[in-house]
């Protein structure tokens, strides 16, 4: 009895080391696909010029510095991918700080977003007066210049976190007008946000569910109507997923 028990722990310990391997292997996969190596690169310059603006400290960016660098080794562990604590925000361009200055009007004017507009008569362009800005030099406006329809913003596709049961996408607005906006989880996943936005910064959020079988998704937010909106500070994060440390 006592040896059947004790090859019972045995298979147990093995079987709990093979689970936690297969965990950490998950995590990494994740973390590469989450932070590759452009993107290390592009955050440095990022950081770099913002010291040299004055915007952030030495302090602060001596510690994002180190990160960086350290991901770019492969030597950086984040702690925990959950809902209590989620150490990366999938949103790249979050605060819609990068510009690409030649893309068209009614396209994407962000790096890292894709855009599009189908019908009427819309302006996708940075926001620099204060005023408009929630946090940082920029925001996103969105403006109908003329004839109603429609335009957009997308996120390229997203990792599925393991064990996440949803995801939430939020985003901070303000707006002017007889405006509409729509917060869509689409392309492997479903959930929707629609409403006015009224002239004071909000943060609109919405959750969205996988379908079966999805190996990613995606987030579009879209505009219609008339007026404008101006959009900052972006984020998403899993919902669920336990710590695994």
């Amino acid at each position: 009895m006592a040896t059947k028990a004790r090859l019972f722990v045995a298979t147990l310990i093995v079987a709990l080391a093979a689970t936690m391997a297969a965990a950490a292997e998950t995590k990494k996969e994740l973390t590469r696909s989450l932070w590759p190596k452009e993107r290390i690169v592009s955050a440095l310059q990022d950081i770099a010029e913002l010291k040299s603006a004055g915007m952030i400290s030495e302090e602060h960016y001596g510690r994002k510095k180190e990160m960086l660098e350290a991901r770019l080794a492969g030597k950086f562990s984040p702690s925990m991918l959950s809902v209590t604590n989620p150490p990366v925000n999938f949103i790249q361009n979050a605060g819609f700080e990068d510009i690409n200055r030649n893309s068209r009007p009614n396209r994407s004017r962000w790096m890292w977003w894709g855009g599009w507009s189908w019908g009427g008569d819309y302006e996708n362009r940075w926001e620099d007066r204060p005023q408009y800005v929630r946090s940082g030099k920029y925001s996103a406006r969105i403006a109908c210049l003329g004839r109603k329809g429609r335009i957009g913003i997308s996120t390229p596709s997203l990792p599925v976190v393991p064990g996440a049961t949803e995801y939430e996408f939020s985003i901070w607005a303000k707006g002017e007008g007889d405006n509409q906006l729509f917060l869509n989880f689409e392309a492997g996943a479903r959930g929707t946000f629609r409403g006015r936005i009224g002239s004071a910064w909000e943060r609109v959020a919405v959750k969205g569910t996988l379908e079966p079988d999805a190996d990613g998704y995606g987030v579009y937010v879209y505009v219609t109507g008339e007026g404008t909106i101006w959009l900052d500070d972006a984020k998403l994060v899993p919902i669920g997923a336990e710590p695994n440390d």
